[in-house]
């Protein structure tokens, strides 16, 4: 007579997902059977044989350093945003103690190449202003072309961070060794303009940089910037 379970199958049919497929049915099978997990052996990369114990010791290790280097990241990404919030509150400061849209220039050149690191900084308007404003370089005559240049990067309103094509770096930055830069849109909802600021340093400015606080950055200047063209319209 037969007295074997109906479910009983001889050693050689369990196979390996036979196995698998019991322990994750039974994650606890090896709370009942502790003294399995000291003599199993899992192949390590350097190619010699480490217990299971050993080898869970080993995960918890790496997921413990990769927890650790993602809080690291966390917490350097909290300081620089600090830091660049302090930056821009600094040069709203100084900006508003402007007292003509000269000078408004001069102070955010200045601030900006010395608060943030860069090696250039431009601003340029896409149209000129009205009024009898001085011939400057950030204002040109609306080109289609140049406006082109930008409609792209700046479509959804937002800071680019990254490389610029050459044809861009030449016309932000024709006497700069440029190799990465931000670009602020002035003006919404539709960009007026755009402030540029260049690195040589291709590391310092790059695609993965958080924006919010550029974008705030941006408000600012350009609500600062559109009093002065109004201010000097009525001139």
């Amino acid at each position: 007579m037969n007295t074997s379970p109906k479910n009983w199958r001889p050693y050689e049919e369990l196979s390996d997902e036979v196995i698998a497929h019991y322990l994750q049915q039974h994650p606890e099978f090896f709370t009942h059977h502790e003294s399995l997990l000291a003599i199993m052996k899992i192949p390590h990369i350097t190619g010699s044989a480490i217990s299971l114990i050993e080898r869970q010791l080993a995960v918890l290790r790496e997921e413990n350093q990769q927890l650790q280097r993602q809080l690291d990241k966390l917490v350097r990404i909290a300081q620089e945003n600090e830091q660049l919030n302090w930056r821009i509150q600094r040069l709203i400061a100084v900006l508003v103690s402007a007292t003509g849209i000269d000078e408004f220039f001069d102070i955010l050149y200045t601030t900006i190449a010395n608060e943030f690191n860069t090696q250039a900084v431009a601003v340029r308007w896409f149209e000129l202003p009205s009024g009898q404003l001085a011939p400057r370089p950030e204002f040109k005559e609306y080109d289609a072309q140049v406006f082109a240049l930008f409609e792209n990067l700046l479509a959804n309103s937002t800071p680019f961070c990254g490389q610029l094509t050459t044809e861009r770096l030449e016309y932000l930055f024709p006497n700069n060794n440029v190799v990465s830069a931000v670009l602020l849109p002035l003006g919404k909802p539709k960009p007026q303009g755009v402030l540029a600021m260049g690195s040589d340093d291709i590391s310092r400015f790059h695609a993965s940089m958080g924006t919010e606080l550029l974008q705030y950055m941006a408000d600012l200047i350009s609500h600062l910037l559109k009093m002065w063209l109004r201010l000097t319209s009525t001139l």
